[in-house]
């Protein structure tokens, strides 16, 4: 077998990384059955983030629930960190895997995001500024790693976010969703808010080092700014009426910015497949819907879910496209120790 030409250096300065490691994910490689594929682990992680996304957004007044949430946030984190050394030590590594690893984590970081913000009460349109803030972060590292061929993280990133959602769960389960409403300074923000304001500080942050450190492309986040200032411009007119229909299909429509935008970065390193025609068509859906709404009050909603379906559904086209294109190709020698 060949050596892959995809293979990138991992640059991560993780603080739990290592620990988790040594003490967790690499003792457990061993106990992985022969008959299991790397594909199948990234899908079982998907499925893990999934459910603890679901218990989060209907069962948080559960502790039974809450603690389940934090198990499967951690079962997700350690699966998602141990399918890429799974594929090396079996010689399976693939571009199909790769893409499913990096692809589907656009689809995590929406159900982490998601379902720590709804566990703690955080209204919707705030609950979209953490997202979108989560999912441009996401992107400015993977458009990172497409022009400079390194995947970094800083100290504390996804791994140490995860972690904390998970703990934030455990925190849940115990002393009740409603403990995150106090306010430790009198006439001061929430608890909630301060924690979601942190997660937007850590992750704009993000951004912005991602961004600094490439010479050129910056204007590839351009489409995705876009549409996710439409959607925060919409959900902050709408915050205040009692039209509280409209919060759930926005925020189903920021969810899938992440894996339609972020597929340009990741489709362009992996299949050289360019999704520039296509993100300007969202981006003129996603306007065209909010002027029309502006127009007519009365369809608000319904266009609000047209923009999810538009969303969605070029999500699924890509996860189609791109597995058609990739899944026939054979595994190659993918033994980077700087690869991810």
């Amino acid at each position: 077998m060949k050596k892959s030409k995809y293979v990138y250096q991992s640059a991560q300065d993780s603080i739990l990384r290592p620990h988790f490691q040594r003490w967790v994910w690499n003792p457990l490689l061993r106990y992985i059955p022969a008959s299991i594929s790397p594909n199948a682990l990234t899908g079982i992680s998907t499925l893990c983030c999934f459910l603890s996304f679901l218990l989060a957004a209907v069962a948080n007044t559960h502790p039974a629930a809450m603690v389940a949430a934090s198990v499967l946030v951690f079962g997700y984190l350690s699966l998602d960190n141990m399918d890429g050394a799974y594929a090396r030590a079996t010689g399976q590594s693939s571009r199909l895997g790769e893409f499913l690893d990096h692809w589907l984590d656009t689809l995590n970081n929406g159900f982490v995001v998601l379902g720590a913000c709804l566990a703690v009460g955080l209204t919707p349109l705030f609950t979209l500024l953490v997202l979108a803030a989560g999912t441009l972060a996401f992107f400015a590292v993977q458009l990172e790693l497409q022009k400079t061929g390194v995947f970094r993280m800083g100290r504390v990133a996804d791994i140490e976010g995860n972690t904390a959602v998970s703990g934030l769960y455990l925190a849940v389960a115990l002393m009740g969703p409603g403990f995150f409403d106090q306010t430790p300074l009198a006439n001061g923000p929430s608890l909630a808010l301060l924690l979601g304001a942190g997660v937007m500080g850590q992750a704009l942050w993000t951004s912005f080092t991602a961004l600094k450190r490439i010479e050129s492309g910056r204007l590839d986040c351009l489409p995705l700014l876009l549409c996710l200032g439409v959607l925060i411009t919409w959900a902050t007119l709408v915050e205040p009426s009692p039209q509280a229909g409209v919060g759930i299909p926005l925020l189903c429509a920021g969810f899938f910015t992440n894996p339609v935008f972020t597929s340009r970065p990741i489709l362009a390193r992996l299949r050289d497949f360019s999704t520039v025609g296509i993100d300007r068509a969202v981006v003129a859906g996603t306007l065209a819907c909010a002027a029309l709404a502006l127009v007519y009050p009365a369809l608000e909603v319904p266009l609000a879910w047209a923009i999810a379906a538009l969303l969605a559904g070029t999500t699924l086209r890509y996860a189609r496209i791109t597995t058609q294109a990739l899944r026939d190709e054979p595994p190659v020698a993918d033994v980077s120790p700087g690869s991810d």
